[in-house]
């Protein structure tokens, strides 16, 4: 008690079993409570300085986290919820400040995410003042906040910014603004690929982080049971394991040349589907990086075999081949992703990644083609990541 006192610099004159006719100075004044008030009248002194806080202070987050602090401590260590008209008193109370708190810290983060400002230090702030409960509770209250009022793709965006370098706290935050934000977007049964393209990878980035295994089953299990909510098509696309890529009209998987006899001009290699239908192995893994995060993202593509970046070459009828070294152009090595059901759809300007015309009795070429911008397109523009087949 003496602690809350002098935190609220406030007198609050008590005697044994009496509380006098209280004058809260909240700017500068001395309290030496007796310690042999009772529960009753400590309560008491609790409402009269909730009622000074209302009046006055409605808007200081401190001064009213201060106050359910205390509150906090004073339900765990010397009444219940159970305990009589006292102890009821005393838990509603203490929900009643704890909403205000709530109201307070949810409305400052919707601000800042509405203004488009940096979230990082008033997240750490929220999660350092009160328990991680009512942090979870802030965050939905902030999402519901701005959710009309944001585009639902660049929110997940935003709400990244949470997490701060190697702060495990800070990464568990960012963790239940994330999926506040999916079960928010579950809950209006909105539809947004651009939404569900940004949350498949930042479950992925959350899931290959190093801190994600020392988050708590139950968080992992919350996370697991998002992605299970995905489009599966786009859990194999960010798959940090990679994938392959078969064409739903010949089954016939890309993979890319790993013999010099058939490199391609002086700094790449020849990329191929294969005749064998559903056949893959190592040197058609595959992984897919965002390289600009925008509204719609920008993808490069990799062949994990030796870290071979894809391009197009528009010298050769646009065909497909893999870069051996140096950065590759962003006008020939980025795509946007889109997905048709089970399949994948790689796209550059008004291109359209397809399987082409026969190389010879074993190879098809594959080339990025015109006239494939309806969705779906053909069959043979129409990608199906898999697992690859194991190395043997």
């Amino acid at each position: 008690m003496i602690q809350l006192i002098h935190w609220l610099l406030c007198t609050i004159p008590i005697v044994v079993g009496e509380v006098l006719p209280l004058q809260l100075d909240l700017d500068n004044s001395q309290i030496t409570p007796r310690r042999s008030a009772s529960r009753g009248d400590k309560l008491q002194v609790f409402h009269t300085i909730w009622g000074a806080i209302r009046s006055d202070f409605a808007t200081d987050t401190d001064k009213v986290k201060g106050l359910y602090s205390q509150l906090g401590g004073f339900v765990r260590d010397e009444v219940q919820c159970s305990s009589g008209s006292t102890g009821r008193s005393a838990c509603e109370l203490q929900q009643e400040v704890r909403r205000h708190l709530r109201t307070l810290m949810a409305q400052r983060l919707a601000n800042l995410l509405n203004a488009e400002e940096s979230i990082q230090t008033y997240g750490m702030y929220i999660a350092a003042s009160v328990e991680p409960a009512l942090v979870r509770d802030i965050l939905v209250h902030a999402i519901e906040d701005v959710y009309f009022h944001r585009p639902q793709e660049k929110l997940v965006q935003q709400l990244e910014q949470l997490y701060a370098d190697r702060d495990e706290v800070s990464f568990r935050t960012m963790i239940e603004a994330q999926l506040a934000l999916f079960w928010r977007y579950q809950a209006m049964q909105d539809s947004s690929e651009a939404f569900l393209f940004n949350v498949a990878h930042m479950v992925s980035k959350i899931r290959s982080h190093h801190m994600y295994a020392s988050v708590d089953a139950g968080l992992q299990k919350r996370v697991e049971a998002l992605g299970q909510r995905l489009p599966p098509v786009l859990g194999l696309l960010f798959d940090p394991q990679g994938f392959c890529l078969l064409s739903r009209s010949d089954r016939e998987y890309i993979y890319t040349t790993i013999t010099d006899e058939w490199n391609y001009g002086l700094n790449g290699r020849q990329v191929f589907s294969w005749r064998e239908k559903n056949f893959t192995d190592s040197a058609g893994l595959t992984r897919a990086f965002v390289q600009e995060q925008h509204s719609t993202p920008l993808f490069t593509l990799r062949s994990e075999l030796f870290k071979w970046y894809y391009f197009v070459d528009p010298s050769e009828g646009n065909r497909l081949a893999a870069l051996r070294s140096g950065s590759p152009s962003s006008s020939t090595s980025t795509w946007t992703i889109a997905y048709a059901g089970d399949a994948l759809i790689f796209r550059q300007r008004d291109l359209t990644l397809c399987a082409a015309e026969k190389f010879d009795d074993d190879r098809r070429l594959v080339k990025m083609l015109p006239g494939q911008m309806h969705t779906p397109p053909s069959e043979a523009c129409q990608w199906l990541p898999i697992a690859c087949a194991p190395p043997k």
